[in-house]
C-alpha cells in the first residue's frame, strides 16, 4: 500500500511539473510570479487603450496586470468568440494592515469579505448594465500551501452569455493581492487551463 501510495504521489508531482512547464512565468512587481498559458496572452496595445478608458468612466481600479485569450491584442476576429480574463492586482497598504503569508486565516475574516464585497459588487452591478445571477460565499481555503479567501459569483452584461467570476485573496503584511478569473460558463473548457494557472501562482 505505501509503494503503491508513492508511486501515485511521483506520478502526481510529473503531471504537475509537466503542466507547469507548458505555461511561461510571468514576473510581476511587489507581487511574485504566475504562469501565463499558451492560450492566453497579456493584454496591451490599443486594445488595452480602449479598456482602461472604459474603466476609467465607470470608476473601477485598473488591474496590473491582465491575461486574456490570444489575439485579442490584434483584433482577430475569432479572439471574440470566447471570453477568458486573469486580473491580477496588488492592494498596497503599511505594515501590519494584513495578515503575513502563512498565518491561519479564519472564518470570521471570510464572512467580513463577503460582506464588503458582494455588498459592493451587487450595487455596482447596474451601472454596467450587468445583474449577479449567483453569489459564492466568501471562505478560507488554501492554495499552493497558503491561506486564501475566495469568493465568486455568477454575472451577466445585457443580452450577453453569463460568466463565472472567481476571486483569491492574499494576505501578505503590508500588501493584499487579489488574483480574478472570469470565463463564459457555457464555455467549460477554460476550467482546466484555470487550475493550470492557479497552481503556478508564487506569491514573495
Amino acid at each position: 500500500m505505501i509503494k503503491l501510495i508513492v508511486t501515485i504521489a511521483f506520478s502526481l508531482t510529473l503531471m504537475t511539473s509537466s503542466v507547469l512547464a507548458q505555461l511561461t512565468t510571468v514576473k510581476i512587481e511587489n507581487f511574485g510570479s504566475i504562469g501565463l498559458p499558451k492560450n492566453m496572452e497579456i493584454q496591451g496595445g490599443v486594445y488595452k487603450e480602449i479598456t482602461e478608458k472604459i474603466k476609467e468612466v465607470n470608476g473601477v481600479s485598473a488591474s496590473k496586470v491582465i491575461f486574456q485569450q490570444k489575439n485579442l491584442n490584434t483584433a482577430d476576429k475569432s479572439s471574440f468568440n470566447t471570453y477568458a480574463r486573469v486580473f491580477v492586482r496588488t492592494q498596497q497598504g503599511n505594515n501590519g494592515d494584513f495578515k503575513k503569508l502563512k498565518d491561519v486565516l479564519t472564518a470570521a475574516e471570510a464572512n467580513d469579505v463577503n460582506s464588503e464585497f458582494k455588498n459592493k459588487i451587487e450595487s455596482e452591478a447596474p451601472r454596467n448594465n450587468a445583474t449577479i445571477l449567483e453569489w459564492y460565499k466568501a471562505r478560507v481555503t488554501t492554495l499552493n500551501n497558503q491561506d486564501v479567501i475566495t469568493f465568486g459569483y455568477k454575472r451577466q452584461i445585457g443580452s450577453n452569455p453569463p460568466v463565472k467570476v472567481e476571486t483569491f485573496m492574499f494576505q501578505n503584511y503590508d500588501k493584499l493581492h487579489i488574483v480574478t478569473f472570469e470565463y463564459r460558463i457555457d464555455e467549460n473548457n477554460w476550467g482546466s487551463t484555470f487550475t493550470n494557472v492557479k497552481s503556478s501562482i508564487k506569491i514573495l
